[in-house]
């Protein structure tokens, strides 16, 4: 059982260097074995991020085919809105929820309540849209899961710095990564194979979160907070709102623009294969199944090689910066000729850039932190830069689609992949 120890991270050092509280940056000390505790605790990010990343991908299909059996005319439109209202709620419980996860005195640590509660209520309202056809109540049901999806990714994004050293973080951002890669992977294979019968799907794969909740809570011990000082005052809504830096922002940003351009392709892949393809909805779910192993098993690849290099080589920045210029390139032949065969290419790309990104964006994340006893708040708050994507790619993608046609939506896509590898370039502070 792997128990807490508080560690260093460059906020530490900043608080130091800058008369800061010294109190503070020895509560975030380095731990005495950071190799081991980086072997210990790096499945149990690999299985907490897999366990929201089924789901997630699951939902997205799964509701699309639901839509399209219940408003074929205005199906779009629909599973617009609720990709718009559930990254709104996911971006309020990664804020919030890490927020009160920083602020939170238990015996079990301040992660395992909020990792536990959200898992719990984001299956609970997932499995509810199995037994409706009422739109609505749908949506809704969607925004509480995307909530509790947020929430949950704030306490678990906080095990890093909780736990791991700065000299570590590589590893340990490759150990979620891949998580999220085998999540994705899985729940699309799930989607495909029940998206002529979504119901099955919507139903069962959720709790796959809450099991790993509770693997995470059983096997990886938080220290007892309920001796540690709590804010006498409420939240107020400067709380919410790291004080970053420029280079905190620009990560931001970077991570936003290169979701982005995946997410404008992405959002749509079932309506791109049916409407602009003019593939069956089964033969589109046979399609969707083999990109995503496709993804999967290149972006397995990037994580690990990406990694180690990392961490070996002292460097993040030139793995983030390359990465948006490789989707962009992937992008090309799909402009150029749209057809099966290009989807595959795109696919591809995807998974070579997406691999390598999510092996080192964490680390880059955690490196450009303000101060680490809000780690949960800030890497929430960063967080928002993969969930907010949610919501301007439908708006966005939606609109340029309907009035100038999909290739308009690889071009702007493409736009986005090099612009979120120039902002990058500009981050100062990390190598």
């Amino acid at each position: 059982m792997i128990e807490s120890t508080p560690t260093s991270t460059p906020a530490s050092h900043a608080a130091e260097r800058s008369g800061g509280s010294i109190t503070a940056a020895r509560a975030i000390s380095a731990p005495l074995d950071r190799e081991l505790r980086v072997r210990r605790l790096g499945p149990f990010l690999l299985i907490g991020q897999a366990a929201w990343a089924i789901p997630g991908g699951v939902a997205n299909t799964l509701l699309a085919a639901v839509i399209a059996d219940l408003a074929p005319d205005h199906k779009v439109e629909i599973f617009t809105a609720y990709a718009v209202a559930g990254a709104l709620t996911s971006a309020i419980g990664t804020v919030v929820g890490g927020l009160l996860s920083d602020r939170t005195r238990s015996r079990l640590g301040r992660r395992a309540p909020w990792l536990l509660g959200a898992s719990v209520l984001a299956a609970i309202a997932l499995s509810a849209t199995a037994f409706t056809d009422q739109l609505f109540l749908i949506g809704v049901l969607f925004a509480i899961f995307q909530l509790g999806i947020g929430t949950y990714v704030a306490a678990l994004a906080a095990l890093t710095p909780d736990h791991v050293a700065p000299g570590s973080v590589g590893r340990a951002s490759a150990f979620g990564g891949f998580g999220y890669l085998v999540g994705q992977t899985v729940g699309g294979v799930v989607a495909g194979t029940f998206v002529t019968n979504p119901h099955v799907g919507l139903l069962i794969s959720p709790w796959v979160m809450v099991l790993g909740a509770i693997a995470i809570v059983l096997f990886v011990r938080g220290r007892d907070s309920r001796s540690g000082v709590i804010s006498a005052r409420s939240i107020r809504p400067s709380d919410l709102v790291p004080h970053g830096s420029r280079d905190f922002w620009l990560a931001f940003l970077g991570r936003f623009l290169f979701i982005l351009a995946i997410l404008m392709v992405i959002t749509f892949e079932l309506y791109v294969l049916t409407d602009y393809l003019h593939l069956s909805t089964a033969n589109a779910g046979n399609v969707i199944s083999l990109g995503t192993l496709l993804i999967g098993v290149l972006s397995a690849i990037g994580v690990i090689v990406s990694g180690i290099l990392s961490d070996r080589t002292h460097r993040i920045k030139p793995f983030v910066i390359v990465t948006p210029l490789i989707l962009a390139i992937g992008l090309v032949p799909l402009l150029v000729a749209p057809g099966l065969v290009t989807v595959f290419i795109f696919f591809g790309a995807i998974g070579l850039t997406l691999g390598a990104y999510l092996a080192v964006d964490q680390a880059l994340m955690v490196a450009v932190l303000p101060d680490a006893t809000t780690a949960a708040r800030d890497i929430g708050f960063l967080s928002i830069g993969s969930t907010l994507p949610a919501v301007v790619a439908p708006i966005v993608g939606g609109l340029v689609a309907a009035t100038l046609g999909y290739v308009a939506v690889f071009v702007i896509a493409l736009v986005f992949a090099i612009a979120a590898a120039a902002v990058i370039f500009g981050i100062r502070s990390v190598r």
